[in-house]
Formats: structure tokens, C-alpha cells, sequence
């Protein structure tokens, strides 16, 4: 039996979800710090949601690799990808004696396994009904 978990697609949609997403992070990180944008600009929301979709488009890529088990691999790429960004956004901010939100790491890191497994799901219904 072959297990459910495939670490080289897991690594290729981490690797997706990281090329959109640091990007986007890091510029939204820039954008606020500088002050070019308010707190609550629109410009910060759909670099969210960039962020968001990256993460489903690294599920999707992880799900086509592994149609068996698409939505174990596409989450665990998400999640990998986020823990990975997190990891390094913690150790810059307790080196840098900043504080850390430790209550919202579960709440997003919960938000980036689902919207792997949104990228995993759509990868399987199209595996499941192919164009005709």
C-alpha cells in the first residue's frame, strides 16, 4: 500500500505557493511599514488574498501529482509553505525583540491547509470530469 503522503509533490506545491506568496508578503510588509498605505486599505486586502490564492494554486499543484490522495498532499503543501514563512517571520521578530501574535499562527495556519485543500478539491473534480 502505498502511503498517502508524497513528499515531491508536497515540495512542488509548497515551492508554488512560496513564489506567489513571499512576494506579495513581503510587499505588503513594505507598504505598511513605510506608510504608503492605511491599515485598513483595500491594497492590504487583495494582497491577502493573493497570498490566499497562492496557497490554493500550491494545493492544486500538489494535488495533480498525487490524484490518490489530493487533498492530504495539497494541504500539508500549503501548510508546509506557511510554516516555512512563519518560521523565519518569528525568528526576525523575537530577534529583533518585537512581539509575536502567538493566538493567530493556529487561526491562519488552519486558513492555509483549507486553502490548499480548496486547490486539492478542484484538482480532483477535474481529474474526476475531464472536459469532454
Amino acid at each position: 500500500m502505498n502511503a498517502p503522503i508524497h513528499p515531491p509533490a508536497v515540495a512542488i506545491g509548497a515551492l508554488v505557493t512560496l513564489a506567489v506568496a513571499v512576494p506579495a508578503a513581503l510587499l505588503a510588509q513594505t507598504l505598511d511599514a513605510t506608510g504608503r498605505v492605511e491599515d485598513d486599505s483595500a491594497w492590504l486586502l487583495v494582497l491577502f488574498l493573493v497570498i490566499v490564492g497562492a496557497m490554493v494554486a500550491g494545493g492544486y499543484a500538489a494535488a495533480v501529482r498525487r490524484p490518490d490522495a489530493p487533498l492530504t498532499n495539497s494541504a500539508l503543501a500549503a501548510l508546509s509553505a506557511y510554516v516555512l514563512v512563519q518560521s523565519v517571520g518569528i525568528i526576525r521578530l523575537l530577534a529583533s525583540g518585537d512581539s509575536v501574535t502567538w493566538a493567530a499562527l493556529p487561526v491562519f495556519a488552519l486558513l492555509s491547509a483549507a486553502s490548499g485543500m480548496t486547490g486539492g478539491l478542484y484538482a480532483d473534480h477535474r481529474a474526476r470530469n475531464p472536459r469532454r
